[in-house]
């Protein structure tokens, strides 16, 4: 091993590994809603957005809903959520579908509920997507919502 090779493989090690991010606090109890889409007139422009939502009529002005043929009926985000439920959503756009995993959804000390997920993109098209991830969860004590996207924290939202 050259000197050059040694020196640079010991510079390697010797560089502190960077963490994941991690969801903190205590799990929480919540719904993932499916058959939304984002509504061309909502307003929200760029690759990615963070919402949460505490009523119905600011719920409706960004998502409407699809139904499908199928099985399996879906769950919705219906009007009487937002009687005890925020909704918090991630949105994803681009030029192919992104599919998500969650992982945990925690509630931590400080007001902070952490929305940790994997996601995945197909690969791209000529279309444009915009595949939204929506969960309700209990309102009490939650002041922010961070998004934990593939190990690290994608984006945050305050609760208004």
């Amino acid at each position: 091993m050259t000197r050059l090779a040694l020196v640079a493989s010991l510079a390697l090690i010797a560089l502190p590994a960077r963490g994941a991010d991690e969801a903190k606090g205590e799990k929480v109890d919540f719904d993932i809603h499916t058959n939304h889409f984002e509504k061309n007139n909502a307003g929200l422009k760029g690759d990615q957005s963070f919402l949460v939502f505490g009523t119905a009529d600011a719920f409706d002005k960004v998502f409407g809903v699809g139904f499908v043929m199928g099985k399996k009926k879906p769950n919705v985000v219906q009007k009487a959520t937002f009687d005890r439920h925020l909704v918090v959503a991630t949105i994803k756009r681009g030029n192919s579908i992104t599919t998500y995993g969650l992982e945990k959804v925690t509630l931590d000390k400080d007001g902070t509920l952490y929305v940790q997920y994997k996601a995945a993109t197909e690969p791209p098209g000529t279309a444009t997507f915009a595949s939204p991830l929506i969960l309700s969860v209990q309102k009490d004590k939650v002041k922010k919502v961070a998004f934990i996207e593939n190990g690290k924290t994608a984006g945050t939202a305050e609760v208004k």
